[in-house]
């Protein structure tokens, strides 16, 4: 029977691990709808412990770097011609084993509107930004390439030597998605990963989960695409086997404050007044009906009380 005390160091235990244990923040794309205007904010994640990032805070405006607004641009343009993306704000933030990246943008030639239906085209929310883009010549886009190629590449070569006199590695092993794979693959994965790559929500919205608020009127459409990268390479030396591990992925939101449905890439949005005189008719209706059930309830309850008391 444990003692009191006992109790209570395991209690405080338990509390300080909790306390300690901080989860990774989820990445996520949302994207909102409103009228013509369509408005994207990426808040991106990347953790990982293969090498030490520089630690700094920045802000990136397109105004002032016309690299990014150029980038922005032809990587958004490339999935839809007509697109394109303006006020682009990009504020960072790093340390050894995280870069955090929010990013806004204002998107626009994707829109046109016939009567009360407004279509939205979202074929370039998959667009890919590929380009070296740097503040104070810190590379937050291509991170794979300039920061943690190295050091893979470094131990993908050091592989070839294992078993040779006076090499103190003694074992290496790439992992991507839990997967092994050759020390070859492992540079390229991780060589080409960059943090603004959005291919992976190329798939049509008819893949996407929708859902529909009375309340509010807005449609919502979300999806959740496989981790953008995660990879693990354990490096042994003697009986020490260490993890070097990256981590990167994003769910993804589109909100619209109408009534909306999807057809391949294309949203259709009721922006008419038809459509908001039918949300609330709806709401009316059930306002109606719901009185109605409540009044009849406690009719019924009063008469059964009545008969009772007769009795």
């Amino acid at each position: 029977m444990p003692t009191l005390r006992a109790v209570a160091i395991m209690i405080l235990a338990i509390f300080l691990a909790s306390a300690l244990c901080v989860p990774a923040s989820a990445s996520e794309v949302a994207v909102t709808v409103q009228g013509e205007q369509v408005h994207a904010t990426f808040d991106l994640s990347l953790v990982q412990n293969v090498t030490r990032l520089p630690g700094m805070t920045a802000t990136v405006d397109s105004t002032a770097q016309s690299d990014v607004s150029s980038a922005f641009n032809a990587a958004v343009s490339k999935p839809d011609p007509s697109a394109s993306a303006s006020a682009v704000n990009i504020e960072i933030s790093s340390t050894a084993q995280r870069l955090n990246l929010t990013c806004q943008a204002d998107i626009s030639g994707v829109s046109n509107r016939r009567g009360d239906i407004l279509a939205v085209n979202m074929s370039w929310l998959g667009f890919n930004v590929s380009s070296d883009l740097r503040v104070e010549n810190f590379s937050f886009n291509t991170v794979g390439n300039r920061y943690m190629k190295p050091v893979v590449a470094y131990y993908a070569n050091a592989s070839r030597f294992l078993g040779r006199p006076n090499v103190n590695v003694t074992g290496v092993t790439f992992f991507v998605n839990k997967t092994s794979i050759a020390p070859a693959p492992a540079v390229d994965y991780i060589g080409n990963f960059t943090m603004l790559d959005f291919r992976s929500l190329s798939p049509t919205l008819d893949e996407w989960n929708r859902t529909y608020s009375l309340t509010n009127n807005t449609t919502s459409w979300r999806y959740s695409p496989s981790t953008s990268l995660n990879f693990d390479m354990k490096i042994e030396r003697g009986n020490i086997t260490t993890d070097f591990t990256a981590s990167y992925g994003y769910n993804a939101t589109i909100s619209v404050s109408a009534v909306g449905r999807q057809e391949g890439h294309i949203l259709l949005l009721d922006v008419g007044t038809s459509g908001i005189e039918w949300v609330m008719t709806t709401i009316l209706i059930l306002a109606v009906v719901s009185a109605l059930g409540i009044q009849l309830m406690f009719r019924n309850r009063k008469k059964r009380t009545a008969k009772f008391q007769r009795r």
